[in-house]
């Protein structure tokens, strides 16, 4: 093997070993971010399990109940599409295991044949004699020396060769241990799996049950869409008067202070990341257009989003700035409008509200406490809104 063989063989191993680096650097982090989003679900699911156990026994529980089964078959979808990403990371880790032992099996064989191709020349000029009348026999000086040099790397090279089939044989061994590993764990994760299809068939004939149960009160489901579409009108009607009362006040909603500039500025940076309103909770309603999920033809406009959470909840502020606005609204309890520079956040069906108009509050401020009574069976649920001026956001896209 000549010199630029041999550079271009170790370059390739070279390349071929930083592939595997990176690939495997980029595979655990695929899966360290996709077990993050597991966790998340799985926690999810454990809330609405706790949010239902509320509701279980009740025979008036409103559209709510309903509300959260729906969120949770579609938690049971994601996880399940969340567990197939994952043996799908599995299998591609068990091919990446199989072609290193295939490739270990290789080079194995290789070394095998060449220390026994060693052995047996060694054998043959095993007589030590010979070797120093090889080294003698030399024409000069220079050349004896190069064949007592050969003869020490020789033995050198050997007891190398025996290193190298002994660290190739135990790195075999450890591969083939991973791969029954990854085999175990991918037959864990489709038993896990099937058992949560079979969940996930049971929470949607729960689903329809509810739904049953639910169009035999239609009449009064109605009676509670015109009521909810009135408390929605209050709430907006509040806004809008308080944002014509400031424009009246500042000319123009580009006049800010040099305080509120900053805090302006740093609520639109940290759009994706602002704190939850309360500690547990999960979306019910999404943002936007809906079909009502009992009544067909009848659409519901959400311009915020409806959290469903635990008896009991604090109600904190999502960012700092100044409360604008405490007001009662019939149907929606109270709700508190903080201003954060242009951008405004609301914050409804609260009791117990422990800030005032004109207070300035910090992110995480104790606003109230969520409303809930147990009789109604209706479960603890926060409506928030987050406006730019008159313009409504998705609150789901700001939030952490």
């Amino acid at each position: 093997m000549n010199l630029l063989t041999h550079r271009n063989n170790i370059f390739a191993i070279i390349v071929v070993l930083l592939l595997i680096l990176v690939s495997s650097q980029i595979n655990a982090q695929t899966k360290e971010e996709l077990q993050q989003r597991k966790n998340r679900t799985e926690e999810d699911l454990r809330l609405t399990n706790q949010l239902l156990e509320k509701t279980e026994k009740s025979k008036t529980a409103g559209i709510n109940k309903l509300l959260i089964i729906k969120k949770r078959i579609s938690l049971r979808e994601r996880l399940i599409r969340e567990i197939s990403e994952e043996t799908q990371l599995l299998d591609i880790e068990i091919n990446s295991k199989k072609e290193q032992i295939i490739k270990l099996e290789r080079d194995l064989t290789k070394l095998k044949e060449e220390y026994a191709k060693m052995i047996y020349f060694a054998y043959k000029n095993r007589n030590n004699h010979d070797r120093l009348m090889f080294i003698l026999s030399a024409e000069d000086f220079n050349q004896a020396y190069r064949r007592m040099k050969y003869f020490q790397q020789y033995t050198k090279y050997r007891k190398k060769q025996a290193g190298q089939i002994l660290v190739t044989q135990k790195n075999l061994e450890y591969e083939t241990e991973q791969l029954q590993d990854k085999r175990k764990e991918k037959l864990k994760l489709l038993s896990r799996k099937e058992r949560e299809k079979a969940n996930l068939n049971g929470e949607i004939n729960r689903e329809n049950q509810e739904i049953t149960r639910l169009k035999q009160k239609e009449s009064d489901l109605r009676k509670r869409i015109a009521n909810n579409r009135k408390v929605m009108r209050r709430l907006e009607n509040a806004i809008a008067d308080l944002i014509r009362k400031e424009a009246e006040a500042n000319k123009t909603f580009k006049t800010l202070s040099v305080e509120e500039e900053r805090v302006y500025a740093n609520f639109k940076k940290a759009k994706g990341r602002l704190m939850w309103p309360v500690d547990n909770g999960i979306i019910i309603q999404e943002f936007g257009e809906h079909p009502h999920p009992v009544i067909k033809g009848v659409v519901s406009k959400n311009d915020g989003i409806d959290i469903g959470t635990k008896k009991d909840s604090q109600v904190k502020a999502i960012f700092e700035g100044q409360v604008k606005k405490v007001i009662a609204v019939p149907g929606a309890n109270m709700a508190v409008i903080i201003r954060h520079g242009h951008y405004l956040s609301l914050y409804s069906n609260i009791i117990n509200v422990r800030v005032k108009p004109g207070e300035i509050v910090r992110t995480g401020h104790y606003i109230g406490d969520v409303y809930y009574k147990e009789l109604e069976n209706e479960g603890a649920v926060l409506h928030l809104r987050i406006y730019e001026e008159t313009k409504v956001l998705n609150p789901k896209i700001w939030l952490h």
